[in-house]
């Protein structure tokens, strides 16, 4: 019997980093067009200081530990998800330059953040913090819905980066920008390695 399906249609670079900059770029305008509406600027608290981006770049580290472990498990849902990233995004990221990696890591940790820390947690957080982390965060893992064993581990990051604000008697939206963007960049990185690693074992 033979198939009949189409064979899956491959995005070209061009499309990929495209689309990427499409969809990372409609969030941060919606993020400003919202803003507007609720008389919330989604940067108001985004400050550049050498000092809270060193804090936000050694904080990519307890996310990064949780990356390796994720890894190196063998339970059943972390070996899907590292299976579909893998088949998904590796041929992909195989044809990015080190710059384009990079470039998708800044988009996806500045947009996001300026959209769910910098607008949705700033707008609800005066009528009542513990639901603005809640709404923060259950919208930050539902945009990361891949499995729901994703989604409930981008809610646990979504968590964390809230709380590298909450914590310091100045946030600045810098310090889980910078976490964001620094976390994706190596998970890109490790997911082309595994690629890789697939292709040359055969």
């Amino acid at each position: 019997m033979t198939n009949d399906l189409p064979p899956r249609q491959t995005l070209t670079l061009s499309q990929f980093l495209i689309g990427a900059g499409l969809f990372e770029g409609a969030l941060l305008l919606v993020a400003f067009a919202l803003g507007l509406v609720v008389d919330v600027h989604p940067t108001a608290e985004l400050d550049w200081s050498l000092q809270d981006f060193g804090i936000g770049l050694s904080a990519t580290v307890p996310m990064l530990f949780l990356l390796v472990a994720c890894l190196l498990s063998k339970a059943n849902g972390l070996v899907q998800i590292r299976e579909f990233l893998r088949e998904m995004l590796g041929p992909l990221l195989d044809r990015c330059r080190i710059i384009d990696i990079l470039f998708l890591a800044l988009l996806a940790g500045v947009c996001e953040e300026v959209l769910f820390r910098g607008l949705l947690y700033q707008w609800i957080r005066p009528w009542n913090p513990t639901l603005a982390i809640m709404v923060c965060n259950l919208l930050f893992a539902l945009a990361h819905s891949i499995t729901p064993l994703y989604a409930m581990l981008a809610g646990f990051i979504g968590l964390y980066l809230t709380a590298l604000m909450t914590v310091d008697s100045t946030p600045n939206l810098l310090i889980p920008m910078t976490a964001h963007v620094a976390y994706d960049f190596v998970a890109f990185l490790v997911i082309l390695w595994d690629y890789r690693r697939t292709v040359a074992s055969g």
